[in-house]
């Protein structure tokens, strides 16, 4: 099978994969939480700049972990010899080209575009929600999870950038049929979580705030609940919640915060299941797939399982918790299936970012 090193930078996390076929044998994720939090959110020129010092770092990692430079004396080569002697194990190089933060996407695909060209190796750009999507078929080392998923199915990908319910009608073959018209579900949460006055990431403090409080504490909406779309909408929804306690002193909110998470996170959570539910009834599918940073969230994955079991039909969510959020494995995984069907960069020199690339 072919060895592939897969480059993920489209936001905040720098990471590489190395596959042996669809098996992930050595997985690396280098976090920036800690330089975005003071902001409040991802700041685009800390991000580059943190993408460029690490990936080096975290790509020879990536190859140390792999076992495909067994028997060498790693420890005093550095980190170009490292890469040097990793690329020539591997057979494809493959990269995030979009969607994502342009000018972090842009590290991750020029250093490979550099690697590619250096070491005369195959190259594969991959989409980085078709990533999300395709996390449900990446494995481990051994092989787990086997998966039989019959399609076609209908998938949920949701997370801080993105919301999107798409037809997977065979794999590299997808139709959008509902999607965000503003705020992605993860980035509401992490908006609300500000309103509060808690930290970034928000969507993690929330749920774990959320675990004790009232899910009716203050009544709020469900965007587009009643229009005939499978769409969606969460600025309406914050508005809301804005408004509600924009008088409240700090004391009030703080006494508050269990309910208020509460509340807030299970009407977000409804939106998505009521449109997922209406996407179901209006195409016959044969299974139900979940995936992106939102579903490391264990409320919204039991909500999802009872959907699914309501309309008896089988649902998947990634097993690993890292493949929910931002990984190169699951970048991995699409680039094993587009090796597959013989689909590489024509043109390495041409490849380019797509900030707003489309399924």
């Amino acid at each position: 099978m072919s060895k592939i090193l897969a480059i993920e930078t489209s936001c905040d996390d720098t990471c590489a994969a190395i596959m042996d076929g669809d098996r992930v044998i050595a997985n690396v994720i280098s976090s920036q939480i800690d330089l975005h939090a003071k902001w409040g959110g991802v700041v685009p020129d800390i991000a580059k700049r943190a993408h460029t010092e690490r990936i080096g770092g975290v790509v020879a990692e990536a190859f140390k972990k792999s076992g495909l430079l067994k028997g060498r004396k790693l420890s005093k080569k550095s980190e170009e010899e490292v890469i040097e002697m990793g690329m020539k194990e591997i057979d494809i190089i493959a990269v995030s080209q979009g969607p994502g933060l342009a000018i972090a996407l842009g590290v991750g695909i020029n250093k490979a575009k550099e690697w590619a060209k250096n070491y005369r190796k195959k190259m594969i750009a991959v989409n980085h929600i078709e990533g999300h999507i395709l996390s449900n078929w990446t494995k481990n080392r051994e092989g787990k999870p086997e998966r039989d998923i019959k399609l076609p199915g209908l998938v949920l990908t949701v997370s801080g950038g993105h919301s999107k319910l798409v037809l997977i009608k065979k794999i590299g073959e997808y139709k959008v049929i509902g999607e965000t018209l503003d705020d992605a579900a993860g980035e509401a949460l992490d908006k609300a979580a500000k309103l509060m006055g808690l930290g970034y990431p928000g969507g993690p403090v929330i749920e774990r705030l959320a675990e004790k409080g009232k899910k009716d504490f203050i009544k709020l909406p469900h965007p587009l609940e009643h229009k005939d779309t499978c769409d969606y909408s969460f600025s309406g929804l914050k508005t809301s919640f804005y408004y509600q306690i924009k008088d409240w002193p700090k004391e009030k909110i703080s006494k508050n915060l269990n309910d208020l998470s509460a509340t807030f996170q299970e009407a977000v959570f409804e939106s998505l299941i009521i449109k997922f539910k209406k996407a179901i009834k209006e195409n016959k599918v044969k299974s139900l797939l979940a995936c992106g940073g939102v579903m490391a969230n264990s409320r919204l994955r039991s909500k999802l399982r009872r959907m699914a079991k309501e309309f008896e039909l089988p649902i998947y969510m990634p097993e690993m918790k890292y493949l929910n959020t931002d990984n190169a494995a699951m970048i991995g995984t699409v680039a094993y299936y587009k090796a597959k069907r013989k689909e590489f960069v024509k043109d390495i020199e041409s490849l380019d970012r797509e900030a707003r690339l489309e399924l």
